[in-house]
């Protein structure tokens, strides 16, 4: 069948293939899209190859010639954004002679070495150069995910090196950006399938990665989102288990100090459970004031010490002269980071940008390094959910705990500890009946899974003044709920003088 080529553009401007080469390879036998082999790809792309080129046809668009231009245009502009692409790869519409409608839609790039074939053949002596393409990799990959909140197809066929060294996307699908999921299944795909991958390469990669999250995400919190995904991800052998471990060492570059003797907390037999104190000063010391009367010296605090509230940097100071666990809530890492015009509601944003004047840098520093996580064999401990990556955004509540519970099953996990929803109360999973149990005392050997939160110091949100907490006997199991009166009139009489939103001081009286 002979075509009429209409070249729509190249990624980088200037055309290099011509009408003749695109002709000639629509009339060579198409190649076979193997997995594994050197040409892989979707069903419905048809490939022809020559020595210097690769022709890609979407056989799946079955699409008219206006419709077909249209729809070429969106896809070249998309990908000139993306600045993945091989500058050569070219866009074209071939219209047939004959009559009809129908059109086919293709683009042509030169042909590179796929990097799933460079990377088997692997020897000592280019084992640096190899750790140098899987850097561009990960240089493209964060990049697309920061600026256009996508992610490209992690495996490693979809990439290529050009005769100038040059590493450059292959495939045409561009996915949406899933905060690291898909990043760590790719590592754990890469440290089964690629052996040359020792400990010392695994500490290299470690240490570039850790570099380009902070170049293009500027969020050290993303260190422990992506080691943590990639702990959950299958590794059969100790070796490559090994590799995972070294991999995340390097990822953080420096060991994180824990807030608290993990040992004590586990030993102690009664913890105080609180959460999001939300900078409610008179609240915070209601609170430690119950604990110290009961001589219970250790605690976990699942995050949101700040927002909403206009003490943060008294509670902090609060906490700080205590030996608790404490965690980094949504807020908190707004504030320590200074992102919270995306994500958060403008009332809560507005408090921050207030807070952010009446904190010092250390204090901002204190939030930033707060663990998002705790886990032992005796319980894990968030701000928001088991199942969120970030830990700290999702919440545990009637649309989601049994997706919770099922990751509690999953990881053998009896018991979470959690905050972020203000709502006082378990969802537990006895035997495969899940349910919401919100009684003063709670016995968690009738449980195999339990999702507890203590509900809010400073901002109940159940119709309850007071500052809720909930103390944990760790020998008996069981967990009694605490909701202590407390002067509000500071709080309401500082928000006011500050300007707070009316919302959030009707809320703390009770009113809304």
């Amino acid at each position: 069948m002979s075509y009429t080529i209409t070249f729509i553009g190249a990624i980088g401007d200037q055309l290099t293939f011509t009408e003749q080469h695109v002709l000639n390879l629509l009339q060579t036998q198409k190649t076979d899209l193997l997995h594994g082999d050197t040409f892989t790809g979707r069903p419905g792309t048809i490939i022809h190859i020559d020595a210097q080129a690769v022709l890609k046809v979407r056989g799946e668009l079955h699409l008219d010639l206006f419709s077909a231009k249209r729809w070429v245009i969106q896809a070249l502009e998309k990908e000139k954004s993306y600045q993945v692409h091989h500058p050569q790869k070219t866009w074209f519409i071939a219209q047939p002679t004959t009559n009809t409608t129908e059109v086919l839609i293709g683009n042509i790039c030169p042909r590179m070495q796929p990097l799933h074939n460079l990377l088997a053949a692997v020897k000592p002596e280019t084992t640096t150069l190899c750790v140098n393409y899987l850097n561009k990799l990960f240089e493209h990959y964060f990049r697309l995910a920061k600026t256009h909140q996508m992610r490209l197809d992690e495996g490693l066929s979809n990439f290529g090196v050009d005769a100038s060294g040059q590493l450059y996307y292959l495939d045409d699908d561009i996915y949406v950006w899933d905060k690291f999921v898909s990043c760590a299944h790719m590592l754990g795909v890469y440290f089964r399938s690629q052996s040359w991958i020792n400990t010392e390469v695994a500490a290299q990669l470690g240490k570039a990665v850790h570099s380009l999250i902070l170049e293009h995400f500027n969020d050290a919190h993303y260190f422990t989102v992506l080691a943590e995904l990639l702990r959950d991800v299958f590794m059969p052998s100790p070796t490559q288990r090994e590799v995972v471990g070294i991999f995340i060492n390097n990822l953080y570059l420096k060991q994180h100090q824990p807030v608290i003797n993990h040992t004590n907390v586990v030993n102690q037999r009664y913890l105080a459970l609180m959460a999001d104190v939300h900078a409610n000063l008179p609240a915070l010391d209601t609170v430690l004031a119950f604990l110290r009367l009961h001589n219970i010296q250790q605690g976990i605090i699942a995050g949101d010490i700040v927002g909403y509230g206009p003490y943060p940097s008294e509670c902090i100071k609060r906490l700080q002269e205590h030996n608790f666990l404490v965690l980094k809530g949504n807020h908190d890492h707004g504030l320590a980071t200074g992102n919270f015009q995306k994500g958060f509601s403008s009332t809560a944003a507005k408090v921050l940008a207030w807070s952010e004047q009446h904190i010092d840098a250390s204090q901002r520093q204190w939030l930033a390094e707060l663990p998002p996580l705790e886990h032992n064999e005796h319980w894990l401990a968030v701000h928001g959910s088991p199942l969120d990556p970030t830990f700290f955004n999702a919440y545990v509540y009637e649309m989601t705990y049994q997706d919770n519970l099922d990751v509690l099953q999953r990881k053998e996990i009896s018991l979470c500890i959690h905050g972020h929803t203000h709502q006082p109360g378990m969802y537990a999973r006895r035997g495969m009946r899940d349910e919401f149990v919100c009684t003063e005392k709670l016995n968690l050997t009738d449980y195999q899974h339990a999702l507890v939160c203590p509900g809010s110091v400073g901002q109940p949100r159940n119709g309850k003044q007071g500052a809720q907490f909930a103390i944990y006997d760790q020998q008996e199991k069981t967990i009694i709920f605490h909701n202590l009166t407390y002067n509000v009139q500071p709080m309401v009489q500082r928000m006011r003088q500050h300007e707070f939103p009316e919302p959030l001081i009707k809320l703390l009286e009770g009113k809304l």
